[in-house]
């Protein structure tokens, strides 16, 4: 192998390396919560955890528990604009959805309207899934029909 072969390819692996590292920072392109909140004027309460959530509709007691099923519609969105998911009358375990919605939906009772904005580790986190990239903050607005 030449010398001038053998400096291309440890180039090569070099910037390979490089542009690998920092993984777990949330891509420039993206937009934090907070940050959205703040370009969007908007008034949002916060959990512990980080979640932003407006309630548009209380809902009727009692609120859904850890381990409900539960009916709703929904919108999923990317903070940057477009939606990337919606369902209608569909039928989820609790337990098997995101920390955000694990967390947010418990906030509502049936007929209740909420918005979550959750931050990345509230959702698919650094190795994100399907359309959504890596570290992206969500979006959703969420009608809980029923649960059991």
């Amino acid at each position: 192998m030449s010398i001038k072969y053998f400096s291309f390819l440890l180039l090569a692996v070099s910037m390979l390396f490089l542009s690998c590292s920092g993984d777990d920072e949330e891509p420039s392109t993206q937009l934090t919560v907070e940050q959205y909140v703040e370009q969007n004027n908007l008034t949002t309460q916060v959990t512990p955890s980080g979640l932003h959530y407006i309630i548009k509709e209380q809902g009727t007691a009692p609120n859904p528990e850890p381990t409900s099923t539960i009916t709703i519609n929904y919108e999923g969105y990317f903070l940057t604009g477009g939606t990337f998911d919606s369902g209608n009358n569909v039928t989820f375990p609790l337990p098997n959805l995101i920390a955000g919605w694990k967390e947010g939906i418990r906030l509502i009772g049936t007929g209740g309207s909420i918005t979550l904005l959750i931050p990345s580790q509230l959702a698919y986190g650094p190795s994100g899934r399907g359309s959504i990239p890596p570290n992206a903050a969500l979006g959703f607005e969420i009608d809980l029909i029923s649960f059991q």
